[in-house]
């Protein structure tokens, strides 16, 4: 007897699985590219403080035995990835609503392969949140599902920080200047800083930033973007970039259910750190999903690309067919000490 799972072969699911990407238009994306493991701990190298300033050989008298060299100290890192995951279910109700309907066979096989696709976005999702996480506070909050434990990336507690902006008369450059300093102090020189629209806000109407753009008798002049980016590049080193990227969560009312609209990067952050050459501040890393390690076969280039699972099966009562998607995963940040976290306003304490 054919069922409902039978019109998505294994072979379907699999060639799905090694060729659905994850790279997204997310600033996640770029500042912790994707990259697949055939490991669930991860263990990772650090930087210590001041660990990635250039050393200085020394001087010799001719005719000596060079001196012997240290390696610059690295501190080690275990992290266990998150196991994601979500699954639906086709039910009795949904198959007799297509009973009747041309090229049924058809119209279910779409149907299935939308559960795919929409189950294998949201863990894609959920990783980009676990992402701007790490980059906005320095730690991974997991309080879901029955699960309360946090993933602490170790970015010193002197390099959390808290400032009004709210107030033209606020000092940002003054504070910026000086949390810039304390990066530097820990060996790191900052390149960008991130942060939101609301925040760009406060920076463009704050008195001294438009002194600073456009002389005394510019004060009330509204700059550009370019303009304060200009500043900030020429005082500081920094550019700054924005994030207002949204996803959405089910949430239960009164009159059903609604998707609450919330923010992956906190509305009152400006986080500043370095970035590497290849412009990201750390890695996401994708590992064997227990469902991936049922399927066989060696870790090959193919696996190496499998960074979300997809499975289904069927229950005889109720009669459904269900899809999953899984994948295992933590994005890491090799340099917490070049990496400090500011509140500066209240919105980001939400």
């Amino acid at each position: 007897m054919k069922t409902l799972s039978n019109l998505v072969t294994e072979r379907e699911l699999l060639d799905f699985s090694q060729h659905f990407a994850v790279a997204r238009n997310y600033m996640g994306s770029a500042l912790f590219p994707d990259r697949k493991t055939q490991y669930i701990e991860q263990e990772y190298t650090r930087f210590v403080a001041n660990g990635n300033l250039p050393a200085v050989a020394k001087v010799h008298a001719w005719d000596t035995e060079a001196a012997i060299g240290s390696r610059i100290p690295f501190e080690k890192v275990s992290v266990e990835e998150l196991l994601i995951k979500e699954k639906i279910n086709l039910s009795e109700n949904m198959a007799r609503m297509t009973r009747g309907m041309q090229m049924q066979d058809d119209y279910l096989r779409r149907y299935i392969f939308d559960d795919v696709a929409r189950m294998a976005e949201r863990v894609v999702t959920r990783a980009e949140l676990a992402k701007m996480q790490a980059l906005a506070t320095g730690k991974l909050t997991v309080r879901e599902n029955g699960l309360d434990f946090e993933v602490d990336y170790g970015v010193p507690a002197e390099n959390v920080v808290k400032s009004d902006w709210s107030k033209p008369e606020a000092d940002i450059l003054g504070d910026v200047r000086k949390w810039r300093l304390a990066l530097v102090a820990n060996g790191s020189a900052p390149t960008v800083a991130i942060t939101t629209e609301a925040v760009m806000l406060s920076i463009m109407t704050n008195k001294a930033v438009q002194k600073a753009i456009f002389g005394t008798a510019g004060e009330g002049t509204l700059p550009t973007v370019d303009q304060v980016n200009a500043l900030f590049a020429s005082q500081f080193g920094v550019t700054l970039q924005t994030n207002e990227q949204r996803y959405g969560m089910l949430a239960s009312t009164k009159d059903g259910t609604a998707i609450e609209q919330r923010r992956f990067f906190p509305e009152g952050a400006f986080v500043m750190t370095s970035l590497g050459m290849d412009g990201a501040v750390g890695a996401g890393l994708w590992g064997v999903t227990p469902e991936e390690a049922e399927q066989g076969g060696a870790f090959d280039e193919k696996r190496q690309q499998q960074f979300v699972t997809v499975t289904t099966w069927d229950t005889p009562d109720p009669v459904a067919t269900w899809t999953k998607a899984s994948a295992v995963f933590v994005p890491v940040m090799p340099n917490p000490y070049g990496h400090l976290i500011a509140t500066v306003s209240a919105a980001a304490e939400g």
